[in-house]
């Protein structure tokens, strides 16, 4: 046998694609052999990528994921087989030179040969090598487990609008009935001369506000069915409630004229909207939040940031269900969710999705 695949040291010469392929055959060694097997009759799609992101190597499970054939896919970008809204955060995020901390794991959109996209989950892991820096990149299609967040999200969302209407159809009903008798008998006391006609009138008050309040719940819980504009004003009703229920200044900013390409998208941005306003009343010791909503080069944003303590990103994400909740529903809709803050600095939440829908998204 030629041994020109050994260096003077007797070891293998080979690269990863060289030697696992499938153009040379991988009879040179049992562990090559043993290796070419396990990865090309994996479940997951695997994809190996050089250290500019360009793939060296592909499984049959990426293969059949992707509708590529392996040469096609062969030194092809990686960024390439992401939907467009995806690619800047793939590249910022796995190809940048200097990077905080490794994330091994993320949630993207990916594209496959004949344009249309579906969910993916990707694990990447890195090891450098001879050749230099080499990502593996592990593909799970996850559409089948967003198909079951997306009903949970829509069961709990019918659950919501169901005691919305019916605090809003009884509770507000009962209140309203409680303030016109008290109205009523205190006029009756006032006209009689007898006293508890200012008791009576404070009681009127009362249920008048607690009507008000119970209309502005229910309007929370069971918001109309929304378009952009409904969504615009119903932003600016959480600034001004956040601002009149609690301590903390709200001010909502619209830019530009941005139009939601779908009446369920502007729901979820609503939801995030809420539970992002949540999590800076219950955690963040804010004096000030500000809630921005608009459009710039063709992508919809929704801002939320406050002045308050700030937080540990991993402490934040596992504190509790409400940043998880914020994700799913940013992902459901196939936007991207960014969360900013450091401890003494106060927590910025920015989702974002492309303004009008290119792509054809499967499943």
């Amino acid at each position: 046998m030629d041994n020109g695949w050994l260096d003077e040291e007797k070891r293998c010469t080979f690269t990863i694609s060289q030697c696992l392929q499938g153009e040379v055959e991988p009879s040179y060694c049992s562990i090559a052999q043993w290796i070419f097997n396990v990865i090309h009759n994996i479940a997951e799609g695997l994809l190996v990528l050089d250290s500019e992101g360009n793939i060296k190597l592909t499984n049959k499970a990426a293969e059949e994921l992707f509708g590529y054939h392996r040469m096609e896919l062969f030194r092809k970008p990686f960024v390439e087989l992401l939907a467009p809204p995806y690619r800047q955060k793939w590249i910022r995020t796995f190809l940048a030179k200097k990077k905080k901390k490794p994330i091994n794991q993320y949630e993207l959109l990916g594209q496959k040969k004949d344009k249309t996209t579906f969910f993916m989950e990707i694990s990447v892991s890195e090891v450098f090598l001879k050749e230099g820096k080499v990502l593996s990149v592990l593909v799970r299609d996850i559409r089948e487990r967003k198909a079951l967040e997306k009903a949970a999200l829509e069961a709990s969302e019918h659950e919501r609008q169901r005691i919305g209407q019916d605090i809003h159809d009884s509770l507000c009903q009962l209140l309203i009935g409680i303030e016109f008798k008290a109205q009523f008998l205190s006029q009756e006391l006032r006209e009689k001369a007898a006293v508890g006609h200012e008791l009576a009138s404070e009681i009127a008050k009362l249920a008048r506000e607690a009507a008000t309040s119970a209309r502005d719940i229910a309007k929370g819980l069971a918001p109309l069915a929304m378009s952009t504009s409904d969504l615009i004003a119903s932003l600016m009703d959480l600034a001004q409630n956040t601002g009149k229920n609690t301590p903390i200044t709200c001010q909502f900013h619209l830019i530009g004229e941005p139009v939601v390409p779908n009446p369920s998208f502007a729901i979820q941005l609503y939801r995030i909207a809420q539970e992002a306003v949540n999590n800076v009343i219950k955690h963040s010791g804010a004096s000030h939040i500000d809630i921005t909503f608009g459009e710039t080069s063709g992508t919809i944003f929704l801002q939320v940031e406050d002045n308050g303590i700030g937080m540990k990103m991993k402490d934040g994400i596992n504190k509790g269900l409400g940043f998880r909740s914020m994700l799913y529903r940013a992902g459901m809709i196939g936007a991207n969710l960014s969360i900013d803050s450091l401890p003494g600095k106060g927590t910025k939440i920015i989702c974002s999705l492309p303004s009008a829908q290119n792509t054809k998204t499967n499943g």
